[in-house]
């Protein structure tokens, strides 16, 4: 495997893990009165099972990132490069992570997640 690959699985498998830890923390600020306001996973919550929920939002995110890693070598729009997707895709969780922990601290009035 060279160096590219394993950089693209590292960045891959980082963005899972977040992605798990995010579906994790949302249940927990959605147990604690938050509101959820992506539209897709809002439409998921109504069936009020945290199982289907984590499903729905793993495969969501596996797909997506399946498919950049396919595309990683293109760019998009020839300026672009997809690979630089990933990674700020990583960025943007890893904020949401901060974000959602610092929403968990001071639970005594959520705001909207």
């Amino acid at each position: 495997m060279d160096w590219y690959s394993a950089h693209l699985l590292a960045v891959s498998v980082g963005i899972l893990l977040l992605s798990a830890a995010d579906a994790f923390l949302t249940s927990i600020l959605l147990l604690h009165g938050a509101d959820e306001v992506n539209p897709i996973m809002a439409a998921v919550l109504v069936y009020r099972s945290v199982a289907v929920f984590a499903a729905i939002k793993m495969a969501m995110t596996g797909i997506g990132i399946v498919g950049l890693v396919f595309l990683s070598r293109y760019r998009f729009m020839r300026m672009l490069r997809v690979d630089l997707v990933l990674y700020a895709v990583l960025v943007v969780y890893v904020w949401l992570i901060g974000y959602e922990i610092w929403m968990l601290k001071g639970s005594s009035d959520l705001p909207v997640l």
